[in-house]
């Protein structure tokens, strides 16, 4: 017997792709998430610019996507658009083996006991962002948790403290991340091969003010073995088992790569969360009081409840390296799989009422491998879960020991409409804030 076609809108057309892409500019996820809806988990979505692409949201397919072996299905092709900020030099668009040889260089910074080395920096730099918020007036928590977290990963990164050291190399990376969540980004790598991405002269302006900062930095490490800090300086005396290390190209791609996935992606969960707890205060009180006793159990179930629902990078990929057989359907060489992370992470049969926030789901368990996936899975899962999972518990109790938030408005944001690659909360989380006197370390485990 043939295998089944794959369910499409109709009319599947050029024509039509480029008015389906037209439109994902303008309605964002929803519009795949109604045709998920109307045809199945299992999707053939005509997208102008991408080649054949097919939307996933079934846990048991993602199984399958990211148990796949790395040379069937590869990694680094399917989060293309990334490199067009990342860099094709990036860890993160490797393909095996070299993914993974670039990807043990950067585990030991990211893991284990050295984030609890990060805590005091993340306590410091939050406790020196509050000092700065407006008391009594409304203010966006997005855009306040965007300073925070770029102020962190910054120092985190450089090793480096003095807040003008830190704001001069910070500048051009919030730059670079603006462009990273444009609506141009999907846009100009649609168009690359009219040549839309080497005709981006912003884009190459700020590249090359990070590379005047970065490769600066990078001999100043080099030629001092063991002196700075941070993870640059980690990366910079890295080995491997065989005595190579990274070079100056690899290790500035890689930077760029964990500060920006380190600085966008934790604010804006940060936002969620802070608007999730506001207006569910029974939860709120169970980590505030988690806060002060030093404990962390309940704060990591909230978070995790908080990545099911609004995953902030709602969509990974792989590529087809041959045929491939998805379920019950046989995908072509070149087929681009896109999986609709925040649909998976609803499926109501591992989720009873999937869309109320419910942070108990996780109380004293894991969260399930393959219908919890915001940070991704299988090799290609995210470097920096670890890491988002500390400053996250670390940034949210050092709030709440000393300040108090409410909500400006007493409705749950909604995410913002359009094509972005983050998931924004709309008005980007408007809270009141007010000062509190009390602080206590967190220890991350």
């Amino acid at each position: 017997m043939r295998p089944p076609a794959l369910p499409a809108p109709k009319p599947f057309s050029a024509l039509f792709g480029g008015l389906y892409a037209a439109a994902y500019g303008l309605g964002g996820q929803p519009l795949v998430y109604r045709a998920v809806e109307r045809l199945g988990p299992v999707v053939a979505l005509p997208v102008l610019g991408f080649g054949p692409v097919v939307a996933v949201a079934d846990a048991a397919l993602a199984k399958e996507v990211f148990s796949a072996k790395p040379d069937v299905l590869l990694g680094g092709e399917g989060v293309g658009p990334a490199a067009a900020i990342y860099g094709s030099a990036s860890m993160f668009v490797q393909e095996e083996p070299e993914h993974l040889r670039r990807r043990r260089l950067l585990t030991p910074p990211l893991h284990g006991t050295a984030l609890d080395g990060y805590v005091p920096v993340i306590e410091a730099a939050t406790q020196a962002a509050m000092a700065t918020w407006p008391v009594g007036t409304p203010m966006r928590m997005l855009e306040a948790a965007r300073d925070l977290t770029l102020d962190v990963i910054i120092q985190v990164m450089f090793g480096v403290d003095d807040p003008a050291e830190v704001e001069r190399l910070g500048e051009p990376f919030d730059e670079l991340l603006t462009l990273a969540i444009s609506a141009q980004t999907p846009v100009r790598y649609a168009l690359r091969r009219a040549g839309a991405l080497r005709a981006w002269g912003r884009l190459a302006a700020v590249n090359r003010r990070i590379d005047e900062i970065v490769f600066g930095l990078i001999a100043e490490r080099r030629a001092a073995p063991g002196a700075g800090g941070g993870v640059l300086s980690m990366l910079a005396d890295a080995r491997t088992d065989d005595g190579e290390g990274l070079s100056d190209n690899e290790i500035r791609a890689d930077l760029i790569t964990l500060v920006l996935a380190g600085h966008e992606t934790t604010a804006t969960t940060l936002a969620w969360l802070i608007d999730l707890l506001l207006h569910h205060p029974p939860a709120l009180e169970l980590v505030r009081a988690e806060a002060r006793s030093g404990a962390t159990a309940y704060t990591e179930a909230v978070i995790n409840e908080t990545l099911r629902l609004r995953p902030p990078a709602p969509i990974t990929g792989r590529m087809t390296a041959g045929r491939f057989q998805l379920g019950d359907y046989t995908l072509e060489p070149g087929t681009r799989i896109v999986l609709l992370l925040d649909v998976v992470n609803r499926d109501p049969h591992t989720y009873p009422d999937p869309d109320e926030f419910r942070p108990e789901r996780f109380v004293g368990t894991r969260p399930h491998p393959y219908a919890w996936i915001p940070f991704g899975g299988g090799v290609k899962r995210c470097i920096g879960a670890s890491f988002a999972m500390c400053e996250l518990v670390t940034v949210l109790h050092t709030i709440l020991r000393a300040g108090r938030l409410e909500p400006v408005s007493p409705r749950l944001e909604c995410p913002q409409s359009g094509a972005t690659p983050v998931l924004v909360p709309r008005n980007g989380t408007r809270v009141y804030f007010s000062h509190d006197t009390r602080s206590q370390p967190v220890v991350c485990r």
